[in-house]
């Protein structure tokens, strides 16, 4: 996702820290290290590797299937320990457990957090294990203005299984429950909700030499990404250039998650692609989706994807057209109705200079995040609209990134805001990175300035430290009221101990607002 928008500030997130100056993967050829895809969300594919496993931005990931290359990701933004990628090219959707292949950067040697280090030649299972998965406790205390606490201990289960012994099936597991506590000062406590949420619960099989792919239970529709999550059935069909599939299901309840009839979803799709081992990845992909409320109509609309990929240059595009019929055509006055466009795209000019643009007018996007700050909260108010950016390398571990905005709809309303960021890495033999950013915005209700630095370190190999802080200012254009400052602090620590467990202790502080509060988190996850 560009630089700006969710993805930008990734790396103040719980999971995230600084993003390092790019290089390519093909720095190493004699080995490489291999991943699993952990995570989809419409263009964006998360991989939990990053500078530790030397992962850094610009890094190219070849996806495997069944010993074939069908999908090609570039990673923009990466953290100690997890890198969001777009997709740059492939024949085939990427899909959760998706093998990931890649050459680490030459000044870091592959550690932990489920790679292992494979010899280049025919692909092998990570580890050798049928079924990997992930078990994690966290805790997270809130407290708030005027003595009012949360307390959320959470526990968090992942299995993952390809053609488990050798039988063409597989699973996919993804749970999370949470027991939020509240207390209001000198008031009792609340009574303590449970919550358990399952993002994915299915059973897969591939047959035909991996080129029938059937799923049974919750899971993404990564190839109609606006769909989501959903109860159903799949059916993938793939061919060297080609693939097509259908699926039917239901909609969970929005907000526990729970299985719910409510909304009963269908939908078909088809693509056109190049073939594997092509130089210049492209795609096509044109679907259909039917959402029906217990009989009528919800939404009827077809989706167009278009991605291309080089040396040079990289596309993303979707679009998508709502059919109106009954009821909808009354209300939208006309036959059809163009809806969510989105596009993305970068050229490289010069080993040195990288220019970006886009522009967005979805209305609800899916995000993966362990947590919000301003930064994030300010960025996603200014996501809709267009964009144009230009990143300059000033060398291999310097570079200067500025972005200009202009927003015609969301919570910002129409505005504009201009970013400028430098980022500084691999500094001294602790490693150091500098992120420093600055953000001017003006909207019809406010505006004002958002400024924000963090310094990342490795005094071990195993450990990454991690100090952010920053500001947003912001008053009523042309008014005399003083401007409202919001000031916060945070830190994290994370700790890879050996190949499988992974420590991560956070704390963060707000100030100068009566809503400002105090955070502190800490989770420990177990790999095997």
């Amino acid at each position: 996702m560009r630089w700006g928008i969710a993805g930008l500030i990734v790396g103040l997130s719980l999971g995230s820290r600084l993003m390092p100056a790019q290089t390519r993967a093909s720095e190493s050829t004699d080995s490489l290290v291999t991943t699993l895809v952990t995570y989809v969300s419409g263009p964006t594919v998360y991989l939990e590797v990053g500078t530790k496993q030397g992962v850094r931005v610009g890094t190219t990931f070849a996806v495997r299937r069944g010993g074939q290359v069908v999908g090609e990701l570039t990673a923009q933004f990466v953290s100690s320990n997890r890198a969001s990628c777009v997709v740059t090219g492939g024949t085939s959707q990427i899909v959760v457990n998706d093998t990931v292949w890649y050459a680490p950067s030459r000044d870091i040697t592959p550690a932990s957090q489920g790679v292992v280090t494979v010899q280049s030649g025919a692909p092998s299972s990570p580890r050798g294990r049928p079924v990997r998965g992930r078990i994690g406790v966290r805790y997270l205390v809130i407290d708030q203005p005027g003595g009012a606490k949360l307390t959320q201990p959470s526990l968090d289960l992942r299995l993952d299984g390809a053609e488990i012994r050798g039988t063409g099936f597989g699973l996919e597991v993804d749970v999370r429950t949470q027991r939020s506590a509240v207390s209001t000062g000198a008031l009792s406590p609340r009574s303590p909700a449970n919550l358990t949420r399952v993002y994915q619960a299915n059973m897969q099989y591939q047959g035909g030499n991996n080129r029938i792919h059937l799923a049974a239970g919750r899971q993404f529709a990564t190839a109609l990404a606006p769909l989501g999550i959903f109860d159903g059935l799949s059916l993938e069909l793939r061919h060297t250039r080609w693939s097509a599939g259908l699926l039917a299901g239901t909609e969970p309840e929005a907000v526990t998650f729970g299985v719910s009839g409510a909304l009963t979803e269908y939908g078909a799709w088809v693509q056109r692609h190049n073939a594997p081992g092509g130089g210049r990845p492209w795609s096509l992909t044109l679907g259909a989706v039917g959402s029906y409320d217990r009989g009528e109509i919800n939404r009827e609309f077809g989706y167009l994807r278009v991605t291309a990929s080089s040396g040079r240059y990289s596309i993303y595009a979707s679009q998508e057209l709502d059919l109106n019929r009954g009821w909808k055509r009354a209300t939208e006055g006309g036959p059809v109705t163009m809806t969510s466009s989105f596009a993305s795209g970068q050229i490289t000019l010069s080993r040195a200079l990288t220019i970006s643009g886009g522009v967005d007018s979805r209305r609800r996007v899916r995000l993966y995040r362990d947590f919000e700050n301003p930064e994030l909260l300010f960025d996603d108010a200014f996501r809709q609209g267009t964009w144009g950016g230009l990143a300059l390398r000033a060398s291999a571990r310097v570079r200067l990134m500025s972005t200009v905005r202009t927003s015609g709809g969301g919570p910002a309303g129409p505005s504009r805001a201009l970013t400028t960021s430098l980022l500084i890495s691999r500094l001294t033999p602790l490693q150091l990175g500098l992120r420093i950013r600055g953000s001017r915005y003006v909207g019809p209700s406010s505006e004002g300035v958002l400024g924000s630095l963090a310094l990342e370190a490795s005094p071990t190999r195993a450990m990454r430290v991690s100090l952010n802080v920053g500001e947003r200012t912001s008053k009523q254009p042309g008014g005399n009221s003083p401007a409202s400052r919001l000031r916060w602090a945070g830190a994290d620590i994370d700790v890879s101990l050996g190949r499988s467990l992974y420590i991560l202790m956070s704390t963060y502080r707000e100030s100068g607002t009566p809503s400002a509060s105090r955070q502190s988190f800490g989770s420990i996850s177990w790999r095997f």
